[in-house]
Formats: structure tokens, sequence, C-alpha cells
């Protein structure tokens, strides 16, 4: 199994809208991981394009703050080595 980095991106974006502090998940790698699914499980099936918009909104709002604390969700999530199963690549059949 392995994660790509679109994954961790959107694993990251989910714990950026969570509306956790980052000091409550930056060095506690299950709390990270429990952040991330109480988020997708609240913001449902459309979920990713939600958190992306509630992002956006953020760095408009705030940007002086939002990037920061992007990259600690980010770190946060590279640390907690979450692994999603991404499919390989598909070989052609041939028949």
């Amino acid at each position: 199994m392995r994660s790509t980095p679109r994954v961790t991106t959107t694993l990251a974006t989910y714990l950026f809208v969570s509306q956790a502090h980052t000091s409550e998940f930056a060095a506690n790698p299950a709390r990270t991981n429990e952040l991330i699914q109480q988020t997708a499980e609240r913001l449902g099936p459309n979920g990713a394009a939600l958190a992306r918009d509630e992002v956006a909104t953020e760095y408009g709002r705030h940007p002086e703050t939002a990037a920061a604390h992007m990259q600690v969700c980010l770190q946060a999530v590279e640390a907690a080595r979450i692994e999603i199963p991404v499919p390989g690549q598909r070989t052609a059949v041939t028949r």
C-alpha cells in the first residue's frame, strides 16, 4: 500500500478544517487519525470538496495564519504515516 501526495494533501485538508488546535494533534499521530476520521464523517460523501472550500475561505480571511496551519497539518499527516490503499497502474489486457 502507498499514499500519494494528493491523498496526503486531502487528509491534511480534513485535519485543517477539523477546528482542532495544532497543539492537540501536532505530536499525536493517533489524535491526527481520529480527527481526520471524525471530519470525514461529519462532512459526508462530498467531504473533500467541502473541505477544500473551507480551506480556500480561510486562506482568504486569514492568509497570514492559514499557510502555517496547513504546513503543520501536512507534517502531522506525514508523521502519522496514514496509509490509504491506492490502486496501482493497470496493465492492458490483451486477448
